[in-house]
């Protein structure tokens, strides 16, 4: 990308976020804040998940 684009790029979305009031700004950032918690929460719940799945297979079947 070369500088043109990215400064139209840049501009552009100072621009954006210079019109929105304070109260749309929270809202955003609190949407943003929400949707990587729920991603960053997926992730380690799914890697809980592989270790009880290999954990489990480790042990014998009938004993904890």
């Amino acid at each position: 990308m070369d500088r043109t684009t990215l400064t139209n790029y840049a501009a552009t979305g100072a621009g954006f976020l210079a019109g929105l009031t304070a109260n749309e700004l929270v809202a955003i950032f609190s949407i943003v804040i929400a949707l990587g918690t729920f991603f960053l929460n997926w992730i380690y719940k799914h890697k809980h998940y592989r270790l009880a799945q290999k954990a489990a297979n480790l042990n014998p079947q009938g004993k904890s």
